[in-house]
């Protein structure tokens, strides 16, 4: 392992970074920190990865047109919490619009170097007098120090601010840090939703490569979590690269410095994707339903979600009920083409049915699982060498 916890880092801990959260009343009756705003003294490479929905939120779609220009030299990001800037139409675009000007402004930096997220309610336009006098303020309390600040700013529903810092050796000297903090609990689904993640880094490293870990890292993370399948318009996560960092860029996807730098790249996502389903279930379960053995991922992601929006497979895990048929249900109406004389299923270590057949198991110790507040059913195909994963949870009021 090439990476160590720093354990009192936040988002503007790498070297060149600057952050805070301020409040400027965006949430109704609350004096909570509300805006937070991410700078780098440095140009930074940037890659970032968004929602799917077809209804994207303004500031996702500004972000976006700013990335297929400006991949190179980005400076800011300003989130807000509060109100989504979704659903608005036209004005929410121009009130976007209004406010990565405004960033730029201030900050006298170009306007094509601000990128955007948003979070919170949906069809609510900006209330931009509080905006624009939160983003004079939070430029002018800009500091190293202020991560943490800016972690609590962009909570919606979450109970508490989701943070992950590594150091990551590369090589004999060359040290860098790497620094993520996210939001979300509800309406997270495969190919992102009600989540925000951003990510910074004083690594120097080649833009393609940065794009290319990224997606790799989501793809065995964030995109993994199903939570209650509902697809939001303003999932974004975002890396800022400054190369501040003493060090070679890294260059060459097959270097040991890359292999070091993704190996921490997918544990910072894995950890912050985990506190949020951990933050989500809050008096609930967490579930993880592995499927194994399938003809290609795409067969086994499909089968992973099905079974994990099963409603009555979720009932059976709150009721601590270790009636494993509705887990056989569920894949049952997954319409993926499968073998049931090949079907093997367990919950834990313990195995339910091996092919296609019940097997006589430890009562007591199935029951033990199921009231476990984490549950582990794994699912083999016997058709094929691809697997997949995903994670989801149950809420007290279910």
């Amino acid at each position: 392992m090439s990476y160590t916890i720093f354990e009192d880092g936040h988002i503007s801990s790498p070297h060149g970074f600057r952050a805070t959260g301020v409040s400027c009343g965006l949430k109704d009756g609350s004096r909570a920190r509300d805006l937070a705003l991410i700078y780098s003294l440095h140009p930074c490479k940037v890659a970032a990865m968004f929602t799917t929905s077809v209804t994207r939120a303004a500031p996702v779609y500004l972000s976006q047109a700013i990335l297929s220009r400006n991949r190179e030299a980005i400076r800011a990001v300003m989130i807000n919490s509060g109100h989504a800037n979704a659903g608005t139409g036209q004005a929410g675009l121009t009130d976007a619009v209004e406010c990565a000007k405004l960033v730029a402004d201030e900050l006298e930096i170009q306007r094509d170097a601000v990128m955007l997220m948003s979070t919170g309610i949906i069809g609510v336009p900006l209330p931009m007098p509080k905006i624009r006098d939160g983003i004079r303020r939070a430029v002018s309390e800009l500091d190293s120090g202020g991560g943490r600040r800016a972690a609590v700013a962009i909570l919606t529903t979450d109970t508490k601010p989701k943070e992950r810092v590594y150091r990551v050796q590369l090589g004999e000297g060359h040290r860098v840090t790497l620094a993520g903090m996210a939001k979300g609990t509800r309406m997270i689904h495969p190919r992102l939703a009600t989540m925000l993640c951003m990510i910074t880094t004083d690594l120097a490293i080649d833009q393609h490569l940065l794009a290319q870990s990224l997606s790799h890292s989501v793809g065995r993370s964030f995109n993994r979590l199903n939570l209650d399948g509902d697809c939001s318009p303003n999932d974004t996560v975002m890396i800022l690269a400054n190369g501040a960092a003493e060090g070679p860029p890294i260059t060459d996807a097959g270097s040991r410095a890359f292999a070091a730098w993704q190996d921490a790249l997918n544990q910072l996502c894995y950890e912050l994707s985990q506190q949020i389903v951990r933050d989500a279930s809050n008096g609930g379960k967490i579930i993880q339903v592995t499927v194994r053995g399938a003809p290609d991922e795409e067969y086994a992601r499909k089968v992973c979600d099905v079974v994990a929006r099963s409603s009555a497979l979720r009932a059976a895990c709150m009721r601590n009920t270790p009636d494993w048929g509705t887990l056989l249900a569920a894949i049952g109406s997954s319409e993926v083409e499968l073998r049931p004389e090949l079907l093997e299923l367990r919950i834990g270590h313990v195995v339910l049915m091996l092919e296609g057949l019940p097997c006589a198991f430890d009562q007591a110790m199935a029951l033990q699982l199921f009231t476990s507040p984490e549950i582990d059913f794994m699912i083999d195909m016997h058709l094929g060498p691809a697997e997949a994963t995903v994670l989801t949870c149950t809420w007290a009021e279910e």
